[in-house]
């Protein structure tokens, strides 16, 4: 079957053999072939990419402009995949070619420096990014990412490993212009705009799905589509808002003018993990996730009990 891009590892060796070599019959010699098949080879190369690669009167052979941008780029496409057999034969699979990493914003925020250096350690290349964690599930579940760490662990989906990243609780927060009381949310809501996540996001999803279970339906004025613009909001005192410690974290906890309580109505919590495909990335999913709860540990529960102690024991960031 003809390879849709016109060629293949096969008849490229073929064609550098040739050009290196200097003609067709050493060529076949070196190859242990034929010289009709790698007459064949490259009558069929030639075809299947349009041009000419040789200049047909010149002994030993040489390259036209094609052929000579061709076997650049065939050399490198051959050493590559001649390592990467060696790779898979002796089992060195210790370093992986390239790793894509998708994280909530938050975390990015609170660990995203020092996970991308423990990528390094064990990637040639990586990428990272964030963004609505049910973007992530999607682009885990189609390959165009590797790992996230989401609200989402994708329960409904086979051949994933897991790996428990963060607990914590969702909390009330209210500009610290706002005296009144914060065991009402109902009246809160009368005196002060409850400032939303936007609905295509699974924290705002959440908050609202929680509002509904306790029969809250509350005026739905402000949308806004990160954390940092929703806190910043009600730190000017624009109004309300519910939200997750990580996430004031985010955005700046020590700098926030703002009041923290819990939710006077029944919990609600946020769990974050590391989801990958399973037996994909060797330990490096596992790896990550340990990481990622020392890296909380340091940093983010370090400045919960500085600013907000008593929130600090309702985090967990225990496997």
């Amino acid at each position: 079957m003809r390879s849709g891009f016109g060629f293949d590892l096969r008849s490229m060796e073929i064609f550098v053999e040739t050009l290196e070599q200097g003609s067709q019959s050493a060529a076949a010699r070196r190859l242990g072939l034929k010289q009709s098949s790698v007459s064949q080879s490259l009558a069929t190369l030639e075809e299947g990419l349009g041009v000419s690669l040789f200049k047909r009167n010149a002994r030993p052979l040489e390259p036209t402009t094609a052929g000579r941008f061709f076997y650049d780029r065939a050399r490198r496409l051959l050493d590559e995949a001649r390592s990467t057999r060696r790779e898979l034969v002796s089992g060195a699979l210790g370093q992986l070619h390239q790793v894509r990493l998708a994280l909530v914003d938050s975390l990015a925020t609170a660990v995203g420096q020092p996970l991308i250096e423990l990528i390094r350690r064990h990637t040639r290349d990586y990428t990272l990014t964030t963004g609505l964690s049910h973007m992530h599930s999607h682009a885990l579940l189609t390959r165009h990412v590797d790992i996230i760490v989401s609200d989402d662990r994708l329960e409904n989906y086979d051949g994933l490993e897991r790996h428990a990243v963060l607990r914590e609780p969702f909390v009330l927060v209210a500009p610290v212009s706002w005296s009144g009381p914060l065991d009402n949310l109902r009246w809160l809501a009368r005196q002060l705009d409850f400032v939303r996540y936007t609905p295509q996001s699974l924290i705002g999803q959440a908050i609202e799905r929680h509002l509904r279970l306790n029969q809250l339906e509350l005026p739905a004025r402000l949308h806004l589509d990160n954390t940092f613009a929703v806190l910043r909001l009600v730190s000017a005192g624009a109004g309300w808002t519910i939200t997750t410690p990580l996430c004031l974290f985010q955005a700046g906890l020590d700098t926030l003018q703002v009041r923290v309580a819990p939710l006077p109505i029944p919990s609600l919590q946020r769990e974050l993990t590391l989801v990958a495909r399973r037996d994909e990335l060797g330990d490096l999913p596992a790896q990550l996730a340990r990481d990622a709860r020392r890296l909380l540990e340091l940093r983010f529960r370090q400045e919960l009990e500085r600013g907000l102690p008593w929130l600090s024991s309702e985090v967990s960031t225990q496997p």
